[in-house]
């Protein structure tokens, strides 16, 4: 099986020793693909740099919710200044409600500011989404058929939020998030309604560790070689069988990042 990893934080400072052996190990399993975000514009040229290391490695760049205070006047000149092939998306960008470290107003104006980026630069969005759907979908909703096909990431929403991001043509990604026996239930529940040309999975490592591994980690991180458990729970769910799903993943994976 080929996998792909449409979400991993590759600059988290975790990583930051034992980078190259993350991407062995994963490797080792399957993975093959990967998509890392930024979540501050001062991650950019790291990220930028790693992925020229790394032939299957490909990049979002933009300012996370939780940063969007960071927003700047340079900071549309300086995306659209940014030229690299390894860039395939605007992203991580959107609305979070949940942890709320940034005024819904700051939120807001980040978000609609990255969105104008992506038109200018004609790049999918990889949209982050946690309790905000009263703004989030107003907001998003007149940009995305101007845009390439675009992904709601660790999707963790409600029936209807599911149904809408799918009317709006969205990708959705899945996490270890379906890998919790407590948290994951209402996710699990939904899974089996992702059409499968609309499916994506992701670990979000380091975070979203699936919670029913057999052996964990003893540093509880969790990497790219871990997205395996991701694809086991999905399967069981779908009754689809883990090589269908693995390739059904995968192909998604290209076609939205046009890799």
């Amino acid at each position: 099986m080929i996998l792909a990893d449409c979400c991993f934080n590759a600059t988290h400072e975790s990583f930051s020793k034992d980078l190259d052996s993350v991407y062995r190990d994963a490797n080792s399993v399957g993975v093959e693909y990967f998509f890392s975000p930024t979540s501050q514009e001062s991650e950019i040229e790291t990220l930028l740099s790693e992925s020229l290391k790394r032939e299957n490695l490909y990049v979002g760049i933009g300012i996370h919710p939780h940063h969007a205070s960071e927003l700047r006047p340079q900071t549309k000149a300086n995306l659209i200044s940014q030229t690299s092939s390894k860039i395939r998306a605007i992203g991580e960008i959107g609305l979070d409600y949940f942890r709320n470290f940034q005024s819904p107003d700051v939120q807001q104006k980040c978000f609609q500011e990255h969105l104008d980026i992506a038109v200018e630069m004609n790049l999918p969005v990889f949209l982050h989404h946690r309790e905000a759907f009263r703004d989030f979908e107003p907001i998003v909703k007149p940009y995305l058929n101007k845009l390439p096909q675009s992904i709601v990431h660790c999707f963790t929403g409600t029936k209807d939020e599911l149904k809408a991001f799918l009317d709006l043509g969205l990708y959705i990604g899945i996490t270890g998030w379906v890998n919790d026996p407590v948290r994951g239930q209402d996710v699990k529940k939904l899974v089996k309604f992702i059409p499968d040309d609309r499916l994506l999975i992701e670990t979000d490592a380091p975070y979203l560790l699936p919670k029913n591994m057999t052996h964990k980690p003893k540093n509880r991180r969790n990497e790219p070689k871990f997205l395996v458990e991701v694809l086991k729970e999905i399967s069981a769910v779908r009754n689809q069988s883990l090589e269908s799903l693995a390739d059904i993943t995968t192909t998604n994976f290209k076609s939205l990042f046009k890799c």
